[in-house]
């Protein structure tokens, strides 16, 4: 009776410890976006971007990128025409939990824009892609927004 006792409080000690959940899973809410530093005038405008990993999981291939909006004549849409932010480091960009990488975008208005008056220029918009793992799969991710919204 003892034995059986015991192999019972075994078996149901490793089941529990089984099943508890030691999975780790993505959340876009534990990227952190930050606008560092931005210089604006007539012909050219920088920013200064961080981007923090406060998650569990490595982050891979990572591109970011920023935009300016078509403007409609009921509101606005995305712009196919991308610029990607430079960091210090070459790729692939691996952004492991707890760390952070700063972007910077240079974008030459006056020089390529002109005095376009499609886009707008007052709500730069951002989108950040990459590579997450998710047990032995490298899954896609993509998130995207006003960078003065994010976090």
């Amino acid at each position: 009776m003892k034995h059986s006792i015991l192999a019972f409080l075994i078996i149901f000690i490793f089941v529990l410890t089984a099943c508890t959940a030691t999975d780790k899973r993505f959340d876009d809410n534990d990227i952190e976006i930050n606008l560092l530093n931005q210089e604006i005038n007539e012909e050219y405008r920088t920013y200064a971007i961080e981007v923090k990993n406060s998650g569990e999981l490595e982050i891979k291939y990572l591109h970011f990128y920023l935009y300016y909006p078509i403007i409609m004549p009921n509101g606005s849409k995305g712009n196919p025409f991308k610029i990607e932010g430079k960091t210090d480091i070459s790729h692939p960009v691996i952004l492991k939990p707890g760390k952070s990488i700063n972007y910077t975008f240079f974008v030459p208005i006056k020089e390529v824009f002109g005095d376009s008056k499609l886009l707008d220029f007052n709500d730069p918009q951002i989108e950040l892609n990459g590579l997450v793992q998710h047990g032995k799969t490298d899954v896609p991710f993509g998130m995207g927004g006003g960078y003065l919204h994010m976090r």
